[in-house]
């Protein structure tokens, strides 16, 4: 029963009355009966309903408010229905009931049913989402309230009471933004394009609309990327702003862009997001869309190569040991790889895997690791030998090298990534003598029988000390006379020919100068071509090693001696 005026009087008074006239008189009398008091006995509801906005657009929420008063003096048992637009949408869970959530429930199929004594009011809440703009631009929303009561002889009373009718205007211009990547899955050195579609689903033009996004850390724009609706836009940038102008009712714009990626973590992720400003109704509007969120997915793998001993001289094997790592959550499958400096030559079947002998097995050919599982460890160990002799020897006495690491993985998006890492240089010093031997014959023309002089400079270029000897010191045949200038002084007694000189230690960096005259075999003529021989001996780690290097050729023309 509804109040209709006045202050509600739990009595009901009601009195009868005749209306008559007589044949002695013509005026009309009137006779009342005695007045008959019947109390009132129920609930009277009264429904209202409120919404927390009057105006609103696309896309926003809104809060109902419908409060259920029993003014009358029996409690009611209240079912609340609300039918709500087809534009609309319930959050789900958002149904309150004086403050308690009420989970699950739905006003569109009724809400659990509640008590309302007399004198009490019942407040409920609940929140839905604008999905569509009506033509009408109107949202219209009645409450319902079936209730029930028990009358005093036993008897069970329904009725239904409607609140009030709510509108809700809505802003037709309201613009809308998307915004979408073409891989959430990436790598660094990835190609990404950007896609963000603007739409006007209402019946109002909307001006001056702009697109800015900016670039987050972790990623560069690729210039004169930027497509706005299939026409390029070189001279645009997205965080500069992309301006679009009148946007019609019905109508949308596409803008797409490309970037690279240059950082980031699989773990923080690299997010944009678009901001849509324009004007509407005079009205400055931004709009912001949804957020995009890049996951870089980059494996922590890394090759640490070092080498045993770190000193070494001509002829000596050293170890090498390459420890590969993959420290991050995904696999990947690897190649090594290493090759050796000139002159130093691998060890043929000295490969070991995790401490396993692998034979036949050549780094410099390339090492298939097969599949890395995460978070593992593999260790590889070879050893590789010195050359025997100074000619290849490096001019900074150091022999560098590095391992190559090539390794694929595959994104979650099933697209496979290749990449190729170094280790850190593994150095040994060489340690040793470089002897080199310089002569010089003159004259280079002369008769039969003639004499010549050698003129030799053995120097020490090496990091190391050396004793040295020279040896083929004159042309087959020729006779020493003597020594003739230098630094040197040789011990050669008279009228002896020595096979040998005898330079003794010469220190790195110096050099010693022989200077001798020899006289040539009176048989031969023609060209005669020779070169001295530098035999030295060293000592490395309390261990004698030995070598020898050659000099440059020398050439003397004989003639015939003409008698």
């Amino acid at each position: 029963m509804s109040q209709s005026s006045g202050p509600l009087s739990h009595w009901l008074k009601n009195q009868s009355l005749v209306r008559f006239s007589s044949g002695a008189t013509e005026l009309e009398q009137v006779s009342y009966s005695n007045t008959v008091v019947t109390p009132w006995i129920g609930p009277r509801l009264e429904v209202r309903k409120v919404c927390n906005v009057t105006e609103a657009a696309l896309g926003q929420s809104l809060i109902y408010r419908v409060e259920i008063v029993n003014t009358g003096n029996l409690t009611a048992l209240v079912y609340l229905l609300d039918q709500l637009s087809a534009e609309t949408a319930l959050l789900p869970n958002s149904v309150l009931r004086d403050g308690i959530p009420l989970p699950g429930a739905s006003p569109e199929r009724g809400l659990p049913p509640a008590e309302i004594a007399p004198g009490a009011t019942l407040r409920y809440h609940f929140q839905v989402v604008i999905l569509r703009l009506p033509e009408t631009l109107k949202l219209l929303n009645q409450a319902q309230v079936n209730y029930e009561f028990l009358t005093p002889e036993g008897r069970t009373v329904t009725g239904m009471e409607q609140s009030n009718i709510v509108e809700v205007n809505l802003v037709s211009s309201r613009l809308e933004i998307s915004f979408q990547a073409d891989h959430i899955y990436t790598f660094s050195g990835d190609i990404v394009m950007y896609t963000v579609i603007v739409s006007n689903p209402g019946f109002i033009a909307a001006t001056n609309a702009q697109v800015t996004i900016s670039l987050p850390q972790g990623i560069v724009f690729i210039p004169a990327s930027v497509i706005v609706d299939e026409m390029f836009a070189p001279q645009v940038t997205p965080d500069t702003g992309i301006q679009l102008g009148e946007i019609l009712p019905g109508s949308s714009i596409r803008i797409q862009y490309r970037v690279q990626v240059i950082g980031g973590s699989d773990a923080n992720g690299i997010s944009s997001v678009a901001v849509l400003a324009y004007i509407s109704a005079g009205q400055q509007e931004t709009v912001y869309s949804n957020q995009v969120t890049l996951e870089v997915i980059q494996p922590q793998v890394s090759v640490v190569k070092s080498v045993l001993p770190v000193t070494a001289t001509l002829g000596d094997v050293v170890q090498y040991n390459i420890t590969v790592s993959n420290a991050s959550s995904y696999a990947v499958d690897g190649t090594l790889l290493d090759g050796l400096p000139t002159g130093v030559t691998f060890v043929e079947g000295s490969l070991r895997w995790n401490g396993v002998k692998r034979p036949g097995t050549n780094l410099a050919k390339g090492l298939n690791l097969g599949t890395l599982t995460a978070r593992s460890v593999l260790n590889i160990q070879f050893e590789a030998k010195l050359p025997d002799r100074d000619e290849s020897m490096p001019d900074d006495y150091r022999y560098v090298n590095h391992a190559s690491l090539m390794y694929t993985f595959r994104l979650p998006d099933s697209r496979s990534v290749q990449r190729m890492i170094t280790s850190n240089e593994a150095v040994v010093e060489l340690k040793a003598p470089i002897i080199q031997a310089y002569v010089q014959v003159t004259p280079t023309l002369v008769e039969q029988g003639g004499t010549v002089t050698f003129q030799v400079r053995v120097g020490n270029t090496g990091n190391l000390p050396a004793r040295v000897q020279l040896g083929s010191i004159l042309p087959e045949g020729a006779r020493w006379l003597g020594q003739a200038t230098g630094e040197l002084q040789l011990s050669i007694s008279e009228y002896s020919t020595p096979r040998v000189l005898h330079v003794g230690v010469i220190e790195p960096g110096t050099e010693k100068n022989i200077s001798y005259v020899a006289k040539l075999a009176s048989e031969k003529v023609g060209t005669l071509q020779g070169d001295l021989i530098a035999r030295y001996t060293y000592e490395w780690n309390g261990q004698k090693r030995a070598g020898e290097t050659r000099s440059n050729e020398y050439s003397i023309i004989v003639e015939y001696r003409e008698e």
